[in-house]
């Protein structure tokens, strides 16, 4: 099993062009693992009520708020999402010395969700978060088909701030970000932190997992060093480099580029193509169909006092589409659907059947869409150049516009069957593909 997965970055006003916040996250999951876009309205709920997460149920709060996110299929929780008082929230797979609980609780994607439900602000999302961790536990497989269970990271942010939260089954560390940050699959918080639950260091020391007379790392101590950390590095080094040779000058283009990285420039980027799936990188391709590739992505900018565009893509972000949406869209259903078998109805669906398309010779075929995706988001930029959130109707008209452009495209691909093509990795595409229910 190789799963590796997301990379989430904030700039905080100091660093954007705008001086406004910005947000982001590549979520990685399994190969053909669906991650529809999905709204839930806010609600005021009984004193005895109670919600059934993933997993385990749990008392309900008074009032949730509305929230938008992207979530795989078959689970209560988001990987990425923001509720109608602008705050953000992304999530990371994080593997720690401590063995995961064995227990079912409740996913990292379930805390996630649970934080933008029930928090105002960054800093009370950051605690509804850390309470439920505390009472409940984080624990249960999240994968389908295999086993694949962590810890968890999240970086929580609002318009006026983000704090980057790093957990180990019921203890954790908080840190308020300075400037820019961007968090992997390993613990990224160090010597230094705001706040923690209490007996960190003490529990550290009594495990044995670093000297008491040496400087306290928590990241250090708590880390497991494997090969899914050696996988996270590269990423979370390469994110923190672009972020802060950018700083100061961040916009919604730079953070795009950013999750579109396949380490281009470097001496470790692919070496055939970003489709050949032997380099981790921040916009993630698979080669194996064990392996996890970006199912979704999305960045924000959180202007106070106004309604945010959120961003979201389907998918790889370099074969992809990043669309303008609000919170208080009613989304059409395509945007909606998706399960475990390809269907025409889901776009989700539709963009993974394209990519698996391009990628039987990403290097032919890639440039073709990218010119064409490239169009589509110009001109999405200009209808969100306001910085007014898409009404209900322009959604549905974008829509129907970026599929059509979709389906043009995978049928002139298939249409060609080019038998010079050289294909990235087959092995990967063709037992996906019998999986997902596709045939080309």
């Amino acid at each position: 099993m190789e799963l590796y997965s997301c990379d989430t970055m904030v700039a905080l006003g100091n660093s954007t062009e705008s001086g406004h916040v910005i947000f982001a996250k590549n979520s990685d999951r399994p190969v053909t693992e669906a991650q529809p876009l999905v709204v839930y309205p806010a609600a005021d709920h009984a004193p005895d009520e109670t919600v059934e997460c993933t997993y385990i149920q749990i008392p309900q709060a008074a009032h949730t708020y509305r929230v938008l996110g992207s979530k795989p299929y078959w689970i209560w929780g988001f990987e990425h999402g923001m509720n109608e008082k602008g705050v953000a929230i992304g999530n990371e797979a994080v593997w720690s010395r401590e063995p995961e609980e064995a227990e079912n609780g409740l996913l990292g994607m379930d805390l996630l969700r649970l934080g933008l439900e029930r928090g105002a602000t960054a800093y009370e999302a950051l605690h509804v978060i850390t309470s439920l961790l505390e009472k409940y536990g984080q624990g249960g497989n999240a994968a389908v088909g295999m086993q694949h269970r962590y810890h968890n990271a999240f970086l929580i942010a609002d318009a006026r701030e983000a704090w980057i939260l790093d957990t180990c089954s019921r203890r954790w560390v908080a840190r308020r970000v300075r400037d820019v940050a961007g968090i992997s699959n390993c613990y990224s918080t160090e010597t230094e932190w705001d706040e923690d639950s209490g007996d960190v260091k003490e529990h550290a020391y009594e495990m044995g997992w670093i000297s008491p007379q040496v400087p306290f790392n928590f990241a250090k101590a708590y880390g497991a060093m494997s090969l899914k950390h050696r996988a996270a590095q590269p990423r979370f080094f390469r994110l923190n480099k672009l972020l802060r040779a950018n700083m100061g000058h961040i916009t919604l283009d730079t953070i795009r580029a950013i999750q579109r990285d396949h380490f281009e420039g470097e001496s470790i980027a692919p070496r055939w193509s970003p489709a050949d799936g032997l380099q981790v990188t921040i916009c993630m391709h698979a080669m194996l169909d064990t392996a996890s590739k970006t199912a979704a992505s999305s960045h924000v900018e959180l202007v106070e006092g106004e309604t945010p565009v959120w961003w979201s893509a389907f998918g790889c972000p370099c074969l992809s589409v990043y669309a303008p949406y609000s919170v208080n869209n009613a989304l059409p259903a395509e945007l909606s659907c998706a399960e475990a078998k390809y269907t025409p109805e889901s776009a989700w669906w539709q963009f993974e059947r394209l990519q698996y398309a391009i990628e039987q010779d990403y290097p032919r075929y890639a440039p073709q869409w990218q010119e064409v995706a490239a169009r589509l988001e110009t001109q999405l930029r200009e209808q969100a150049a306001s910085g007014k959130a898409p009404d209900d109707a322009a959604v549905e008209a974008n829509t129907r516009m970026i599929l059509d452009a979709v389906n043009a495209m995978y049928t002139r691909i298939i249409g060609e069957q080019a038998p010079s093509a050289q294909p990235q990795h087959t092995g990967m595409n063709e037992t996906a593909k019998r999986r997902a229910g596709i045939t080309f």
